[in-house]
Parts: C-alpha cells; structure tokens; sequence
C-alpha cells in the first residue's frame, strides 16, 4: 500500500516542479513584424491548388464568349481568364488536388483537351468544395 501511494506523492511533485509559468520577453520589433505578416496574410491570402484549363486563345473576344458558355453549363463552377503572352488562358474551378481537378474533367462535356494546371494563387474562397 505504500508504494502506490509513494509513487502517486512522486507524480504529483513532479507535475508541480513543471506546471510552473513562463514568461517571455519578445522583442517589440519581432512583435510588429509577425502582426504585418498575419495582416498581409488576411488581406491577400494565396493558396496553391489546381484548376482545369478549358481554352487558350490569342484571341481575347473568343475565350470572353468560352467563358459565358462555360458559366452557363456549370453556374456553380468560378471560370474566369487570364493573360500568358500571347495567349488567353480560359481557367476553371479551384482544387486541392490534380486528382480532384482530374474527376471534374472526366465530368466536363464539350470541352476537349481539358486538363489540370497548376496555380500558385488562388483565394480560399474559390475551392470548390465536394
């Protein structure tokens, strides 16, 4: 019976040594500069994902007109282009994956040649959830 309640004493001496506070000291500097980076961080938050290109054009007007007819077949679905010189770049959804990205184009009617790409800034709204 004593030795439970030794070791039980002991246990407890030990949390007690340890359950003792800390306390800090940061440089204000250091503080500043991680509050600007969180604030950064609100105000334009990236994430990388994938996205489906559906078309590239040199011609601006043509991709507009894909862009429409994209929204209307998938309302739910963001569509929206881009410009990589020379080419407009028709880009939709957002994904976590290239697989996720890989099980809408097998989904997609209409749109041949369709494939995932990669995009290093995508707002968290867009990410379609399934």
């Amino acid at each position: 019976m004593k030795k439970p309640l030794l070791l039980l004493c002991f246990v407890f001496q030990v949390f007690f040594a340890f359950a003792q506070e800390v306390q800090l000291n940061e440089d204000p500097k250091i503080s500043s500069l991680f509050k600007a980076w969180v604030n950064n961080n609100r105000a334009t938050p990236q994430i990388s994902g994938w996205r489906v290109q559906i078309m590239a054009s040199t011609d601006r007007v043509q991709v507009e007109t894909g862009r429409e007819r994209f929204r209307q077949e998938y309302p739910d679905v963001p569509a929206d282009w881009t410009l990589e010189k020379p080419y407009y770049k028709l880009r939709v959804g957002a994904y976590r994956t290239k697989q996720e990205a890989l099980a809408f184009i097998s989904e997609l009617t209409g749109w041949p040649g369709a494939y995932p790409a990669k995009d290093s800034n995508i707002h968290p709204r867009d990410f379609i959830e399934h």
